[in-house]
């Protein structure tokens, strides 16, 4: 007896972390760690010390099935194996593993940076360029999201260290079409147009097909995350958007072409101010009206129309709820994403791993065991759902249980206005900025006289021919000079 039928299913996916093995050499940790066997129906790790950069671990898995909760707790489990094998002979030849990025010692040389290579499992070429597409919209706020700082030296808030020093990422061009024949045309076009020269140092590569594997596409924008949890909200939310292209893929719909100079800098802001970024919008449905609509001009009304990178995580994120549902994605997974997004509207300060390493680091209460904790803890949330069930159970609460709920309804709630929420909603003088003003009303002190309304004639006024001198409406508010 046929009990479902599931029109679009989830992806396979493969993912390319990174670890640092700090105090001792990388390939003789890799060449005495003996790696657990790998669950039924989940791909081994394979564990490999970088070609160029010295300390630094990669670790690959190909093909993972991500589209349940317990096929996720498996393939993070295993990963929190290999970390943990990988720890204990980092500290029996003296030296400890840490996620890329963080330092043990402040007034030691820089650690490495690193980040997460997503592989994204597609269907066929219609499919590849819709999912390239809609990523490269979303390519700024997926940024802000995931956009890493350096850890235990001097201060940084740099939305994404690697990407501020890193020559080999450019902001993804819109990609008319996938098929392999085209994409050659269109890589020697960016090369005579924009000096692209390789597809593959894009944020958002098209991989085709070939006889060795299946057609991908390469998010690389991702930086390299702290803890397993953070890595593993994130590959959710990529798998929701590969449901969501293949959806529009399956109705025959495509992604919109949003303006490459928009693009570029709102992938600038993010890669400066990660989460303090204010974007411009990308489409008619986000920010307030264009200024052409509401009657402003100049630098007050882009101010207007600019989405703050919070903002844009929350809708994004609201708007994947019906592929997140599909996923069984739950609150908890998804927290280290909701953290720094909702908390500020509950009276909280944002939080994530990186800001309880920062913490420890500022303190000095054990950083590298901190560290090490966060990639050997498979659980979903894991430190920052302690470090809130810590300080403040209720409002976390409050949090999984309001999202809770959308995401077993697959919506958000129709009375929630993502635009008058929090922090994120437009002040009172952004309002004025961007409302039209209404007839007949005064402006204000510094915003000069009201200019006269064009009147037929070529602008010039009408005049009545019992009054020379100007219309009657002029004429009954003076006196006649005579």
């Amino acid at each position: 007896m046929l009990v479902s039928l599931t029109r679009v299913g989830p992806t396979r996916h493969s993912l390319l972390t990174s670890a640092v093995v700090a105090g001792v050499d990388a390939g003789a940790v890799v060449r005495s760690v003996r790696l657990p066997p790998a669950p039924a129906f989940a791909p081994t790790a394979e564990v490999r010390p970088h070609d160029t950069v010295p300390g630094l671990l990669t670790l690959r898995l190909d093909g993972a099935w991500l589209g349940t909760p317990a096929s996720r707790a498996q393939v993070f489990g295993h990963l929190a194996e290999v970390n943990a094998g990988l720890a204990r002979v980092a500290r029996a030849y003296g030296g400890v593993l840490l996620p890329a990025g963080v330092q043990r010692d402040a007034a030691g040389p820089h650690a490495p940076l690193a980040g997460d290579r997503h592989g994204l499992h597609i269907l066929d070429d219609v499919e590849q360029a819709v999912l390239v597409n809609l990523l490269r919209r979303h390519s700024p706020t997926l940024i802000a999201l995931t956009g890493r700082a350096r850890v235990g030296g001097a201060a940084d808030r740099a939305g994404s260290r690697r990407l501020i020093e890193s020559r080999e990422h450019l902001t993804t061009r819109f990609l008319p079409s996938a098929d392999a024949r085209y994409l050659h045309r269109f890589q020697a076009e960016l090369r005579r147009t924009d000096g692209i020269s390789d597809l593959s140092r894009m944020d958002v590569v098209p991989v085709p097909r070939t006889v060795d594997g299946p057609a991908q596409v390469l998010v690389r924008c991702v930086d390299a995350q702290a803890a397993l949890a953070d890595t593993r909200a994130q590959a959710l939310l990529l798998d929701a958007l590969v449901l969501r292209a293949r959806r529009m893929a399956a109705d025959g719909r495509r992604e919109r072409h949003v303006p490459q100079d928009v693009i570029d800098v709102n992938r600038t802001r993010a890669v400066v101010h990660g989460l303090r970024a204010r974007f411009l919008p990308t489409g008619p449905r986000e920010g307030k009206r264009p200024a052409k609509e509401t009657g402003t001009r100049g630098p007050a009304a882009t101010a207007a129309a600019e989405v703050s990178a919070r903002q844009a995580g929350r809708r994004l994120l609201r708007d994947l709820l019906p592929e997140l549902s599909l996923l069984d994605a739950t609150a908890l997974e998804l927290l280290p994403l909701l953290a720094p997004l909702d908390l500020p509207d509950l009276g909280l300060r944002d939080l994530r791993t990186q800001d309880l390493l920062r913490r420890a680091a500022r303190d000095r209460t054990g950083l590298a065991a901190r560290a090490e904790q966060g990639l050997c803890d498979p659980r979903p949330g894991a430190a920052v759902h302690d470090e809130l069930e810590r300080t403040s159970p209720g409002r976390l609460r409050l949090l999984l249980d309001d999202w809770g709920r959308m995401l077993a309804a697959g919506a958000a709630p129709a009375d929630i206005t993502e635009d008058t929420r929090g922090a994120d909603a437009p002040d009172s003088a952004d309002r004025r900025a961007a409302a039209p003003r209404r007839s007949g009303a005064r402006p204000g002190r510094d915003e000069g006289r009201p200019r006269q309304r064009p009147t037929r004639g070529g602008g010039r006024r009408d005049r009545d021919p019992k009054h020379p001198g100007g219309n009657p409406g002029e004429r009954a508010g003076r006196k006649d000079p005579q």
